[in-house]
Protein backbone atom coordinates (compact mmCIF):
# COMPACT_ATOMS: atom_id res chain seq x y z
CA UNK A 1 0.00 0.00 0.00
CA UNK A 2 2.76 2.29 0.71
CA UNK A 3 4.30 1.34 -2.90
CA UNK A 4 1.07 3.09 -4.65
CA UNK A 5 1.02 5.54 -2.37
CA UNK A 6 4.59 6.52 -3.42
CA UNK A 7 3.64 5.92 -6.85
CA UNK A 8 0.88 8.31 -6.79
CA UNK A 9 2.87 10.92 -5.06
CA UNK A 10 5.64 10.91 -7.93
CA UNK A 11 2.93 10.76 -10.78
CA UNK A 12 1.19 14.15 -9.23
CA UNK A 13 4.61 15.92 -8.99
CA UNK A 14 5.17 14.96 -12.08
CA UNK A 15 1.63 16.11 -13.39
CA UNK A 16 2.20 19.46 -11.43
CA UNK A 17 5.81 20.15 -12.32
CA UNK A 18 6.71 18.75 -14.82
CA UNK A 19 11.03 18.20 -15.24
CA UNK A 20 12.60 17.95 -18.51
CA UNK A 21 10.16 19.91 -20.72
CA UNK A 22 11.58 21.91 -23.37
CA UNK A 23 14.45 22.00 -25.89
CA UNK A 24 18.00 21.61 -26.29
CA UNK A 25 19.24 23.77 -28.82
CA UNK A 26 22.78 21.93 -29.23
CA UNK A 27 21.42 18.46 -28.83
CA UNK A 28 23.12 15.59 -30.56
CA UNK A 29 20.07 13.86 -32.13
CA UNK A 30 16.36 14.86 -32.06
CA UNK A 31 13.39 12.10 -32.39
CA UNK A 32 9.83 12.88 -32.60
CA UNK A 33 7.02 10.17 -31.53
CA UNK A 34 3.85 11.32 -33.61
CA UNK A 35 0.31 9.59 -33.96
CA UNK A 36 -1.08 10.76 -37.08
CA UNK A 37 -4.48 10.08 -36.12
CA UNK A 38 -5.03 12.86 -33.45
CA UNK A 39 -1.87 15.13 -34.86
CA UNK A 40 -0.31 15.17 -31.21
CA UNK A 41 3.34 14.45 -31.22
CA UNK A 42 6.41 14.10 -28.59
CA UNK A 43 9.54 15.47 -29.32
CA UNK A 44 12.42 14.53 -27.73
CA UNK A 45 15.88 15.97 -27.04
CA UNK A 46 19.06 14.30 -26.32
CA UNK A 47 22.77 15.12 -25.48
CA UNK A 48 24.45 12.30 -25.21
CA UNK A 49 27.99 10.63 -25.78
CA UNK A 50 28.63 7.31 -26.61
CA UNK A 51 28.26 5.77 -23.28
CA UNK A 52 25.52 8.14 -21.31
CA UNK A 53 22.80 10.31 -21.68
CA UNK A 54 23.98 14.05 -20.33
CA UNK A 55 21.12 15.53 -20.72
CA UNK A 56 17.36 15.02 -22.04
CA UNK A 57 14.19 17.34 -22.73
CA UNK A 58 10.85 16.69 -24.68
CA UNK A 59 8.22 18.73 -26.01
CA UNK A 60 4.38 17.97 -26.51
CA UNK A 61 1.45 19.01 -28.50
CA UNK A 62 -0.22 16.52 -26.42
CA UNK A 63 -2.69 16.51 -23.40
CA UNK A 64 -1.30 15.87 -20.02
CA UNK A 65 -0.88 12.52 -19.62
CA UNK A 66 1.57 12.52 -22.42
CA UNK A 67 3.82 15.18 -20.39
CA UNK A 68 3.29 13.37 -16.99
CA UNK A 69 4.60 10.50 -18.52
CA UNK A 70 7.57 12.51 -20.24
CA UNK A 71 8.39 14.18 -17.17
CA UNK A 72 9.04 10.86 -15.81
CA UNK A 73 10.58 9.06 -18.41
CA UNK A 74 13.04 11.40 -19.08
CA UNK A 75 13.79 11.55 -15.08
CA UNK A 76 14.26 7.79 -15.67
CA UNK A 77 16.92 8.47 -18.23
CA UNK A 78 18.53 11.18 -17.48
CA UNK A 79 22.49 10.90 -16.60
CA UNK A 80 22.03 7.04 -17.40
CA UNK A 81 24.14 4.67 -19.61
CA UNK A 82 22.21 4.36 -23.33
CA UNK A 83 22.36 0.58 -22.17
CA UNK A 84 20.53 1.33 -19.01
CA UNK A 85 17.85 3.89 -20.75
CA UNK A 86 17.35 1.21 -23.69
CA UNK A 87 16.55 -1.57 -20.98
CA UNK A 88 14.58 0.83 -19.22
CA UNK A 89 12.50 1.69 -22.65
CA UNK A 90 11.99 -1.60 -23.46
CA UNK A 91 11.15 -2.88 -20.24
CA UNK A 92 8.23 -0.15 -20.62
CA UNK A 93 7.59 -0.55 -23.95
CA UNK A 94 6.96 -4.61 -22.92
CA UNK A 95 4.68 -3.03 -20.09
CA UNK A 96 2.81 -1.20 -22.93
CA UNK A 97 2.39 -3.78 -25.11
CA UNK A 98 0.54 -5.75 -22.27
CA UNK A 99 -1.82 -2.86 -21.04
CA UNK A 100 -2.75 -2.86 -25.31
CA UNK A 101 -3.37 -6.39 -25.14
CA UNK A 102 -5.53 -6.14 -21.73
CA UNK A 103 -7.95 -3.58 -23.21
CA UNK A 104 -10.71 -5.33 -23.29
CA UNK A 105 -13.26 -5.58 -26.46
CA UNK A 106 -15.92 -3.04 -27.08
CA UNK A 107 -19.25 -3.61 -27.50
CA UNK A 108 -20.95 -3.94 -30.61
CA UNK A 109 -24.54 -3.14 -31.55
CA UNK A 110 -25.07 -4.11 -35.15
CA UNK A 111 -28.95 -2.13 -34.81
CA UNK A 112 -27.02 1.29 -34.93
CA UNK A 113 -26.09 2.71 -38.33
CA UNK A 114 -22.93 2.47 -39.24
CA UNK A 115 -20.04 4.93 -37.86
CA UNK A 116 -22.04 4.30 -34.24
CA UNK A 117 -22.17 0.67 -33.93
CA UNK A 118 -19.12 -0.09 -32.01
CA UNK A 119 -18.53 1.09 -28.70
CA UNK A 120 -15.12 3.63 -28.83
CA UNK A 121 -12.95 2.33 -26.68
CA UNK A 122 -9.90 4.63 -25.36
CA UNK A 123 -6.47 3.88 -25.74
CA UNK A 124 -5.34 8.01 -24.51
CA UNK A 125 -2.45 6.66 -21.90
CA UNK A 126 -1.09 3.39 -23.91
CA UNK A 127 -0.42 5.87 -26.99
CA UNK A 128 0.70 9.23 -25.20
CA UNK A 129 3.17 6.33 -23.61
CA UNK A 130 3.78 4.87 -26.99
CA UNK A 131 4.51 8.47 -28.63
CA UNK A 132 6.96 9.23 -25.22
CA UNK A 133 8.87 6.02 -25.92
CA UNK A 134 8.61 6.34 -30.05
CA UNK A 135 10.26 9.89 -29.70
CA UNK A 136 13.31 8.51 -27.39
CA UNK A 137 13.41 5.17 -29.99
CA UNK A 138 13.62 8.17 -32.87
CA UNK A 139 16.25 10.28 -31.09
CA UNK A 140 18.29 7.22 -30.67
CA UNK A 141 17.94 6.30 -34.78
CA UNK A 142 18.98 9.97 -35.05
CA UNK A 143 21.61 9.26 -33.35
CA UNK A 144 23.18 6.62 -35.59
CA UNK A 145 21.92 8.18 -38.63
CA UNK A 146 24.02 11.17 -38.29
CA UNK A 147 26.85 8.75 -36.83
CA UNK A 148 26.21 6.95 -40.50
CA UNK A 149 27.25 10.40 -42.40
CA UNK A 150 22.86 11.25 -43.00
CA UNK A 151 22.21 15.03 -41.70
CA UNK A 152 18.92 15.85 -41.19
CA UNK A 153 17.14 17.81 -38.34
CA UNK A 154 15.29 15.07 -36.94
CA UNK A 155 14.14 11.55 -36.83
CA UNK A 156 10.19 10.69 -36.51
CA UNK A 157 8.71 7.94 -36.13
CA UNK A 158 4.77 7.20 -36.58
CA UNK A 159 3.29 5.23 -33.45
CA UNK A 160 1.46 2.20 -34.10
CA UNK A 161 -1.52 0.62 -32.78
CA UNK A 162 -3.58 -2.26 -33.18
CA UNK A 163 -6.86 -3.53 -32.51
CA UNK A 164 -5.70 -5.96 -29.31
CA UNK A 165 -9.24 -7.84 -29.90
CA UNK A 166 -9.03 -8.21 -33.68
CA UNK A 167 -6.41 -9.81 -36.07
CA UNK A 168 -8.05 -6.96 -38.68
CA UNK A 169 -7.99 -3.20 -38.52
CA UNK A 170 -10.42 -1.53 -36.06
CA UNK A 171 -13.34 -1.47 -38.49
CA UNK A 172 -17.46 -1.39 -37.94
CA UNK A 173 -19.29 -4.61 -37.56
CA UNK A 174 -20.90 -5.47 -40.51
CA UNK A 175 -24.94 -5.17 -40.34
CA UNK A 176 -26.85 -8.61 -40.61
CA UNK A 177 -28.97 -8.05 -44.25
CA UNK A 178 -32.74 -9.41 -43.55
CA UNK A 179 -31.97 -11.95 -46.25
CA UNK A 180 -29.02 -13.67 -43.90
Amino acid sequence: MNEEKELQAEIGKHLMQPENYGKIEDADCVGVGIDHATKSYVIMYLKRDNNSIIDVKFGSNGNQDTTTLGSIFTEMIHGDTIEGALETASALEKDLLESYAAIPAPKVDTSKPEGEQVERVSTEHQDSANMVLTAFRAAMRHYERKAGGIEEEQFEISIVKTCPYSTSECNLVQKQSKDS
